[in-house]
């Protein structure tokens, strides 16, 4: 469990937390966009910062900082990140916006455990605590969909959902997300997006929500 949740919280803060900035510009736009994020669930909290740029509102560059509560995961861990965008909403009536990711992302996990061991002279037993430390490496493969598809006053509503798939040298694990981007725009200055969204792996449920600007 405590490996599953170093690698969810890896997971959460990487790319299906990565901020895109083409999910929020028209095909042609080209901006920057960034913000910041909290993670939790029952096994771990987190912190994220994220920025990138988007080239023509179809591929971004990403890069988020993220770093978890608990001591699990050792320092903070960048992790870069690229997404393409094959469809976007104005392309085709009633066609979502998909966006395909790969990023990575290189840290080291601390877990501590207790072991039993007879003592010196073979008639008891004592406990001590033994530290390990991996060094993970993670590839990421993920894809999103969403649409916007109302407004109310000055604000629009984007719902999201997407899927994940992580190859570690520890194995394979998939992640689900699904959630509302709620935005508006500044009079002449940037957009800004609020987040709430909910992710789902393994049994473990995460909450997570972000703010960011696109300029």
């Amino acid at each position: 469990m405590k490996r599953l949740s170093i690698l969810l919280f890896l997971m959460v803060s990487l790319l299906q937390n990565s901020f895109s900035q083409s999910e929020f510009l028209a095909r042609g736009q080209s901006g920057f966009g960034g913000g910041w994020g909290i993670n939790t669930n029952k096994e771990a909290s987190g912190l994220m910062l994220f920025a990138g740029y988007s080239f023509r509102g179809f591929l971004d560059a990403d890069l988020t900082y993220s770093k978890a509560n608990g001591g699990r995961v050792q320092g903070g861990v960048f992790s870069p990140s690229i997404t393409f965008y094959p469809i976007k909403q104005e392309d085709a009536e009633n066609a979502p916006t998909i966006g395909v990711s790969l990023g990575f992302s290189s840290y080291t996990s601390k877990t501590t455990t207790k072991v039993e061991e007879p003592d010196s002279i073979g008639i008891g037993w004592h406990w001590y605590e033994k530290t390990n430390e991996d060094k993970i490496n993670a590839l990421n493969l993920g894809i999103t969909a969403q649409r916007r598809i109302g407004y109310y006053k000055a604000f629009f509503f984007q719902p999201t959902v997407g899927g994940m798939m992580a190859m570690t040298n520890s194995g394979w694990e998939f992640t689900l997300r699904g959630g509302v981007a709620i935005g508006t725009r500044i009079v002449k200055g940037p957009l800004l997006i609020l987040t709430p969204s909910i992710e789902y792996q393994s049994g473990l449920t995460t909450f997570v929500v972000k703010f960011g600007a696109v300029f």
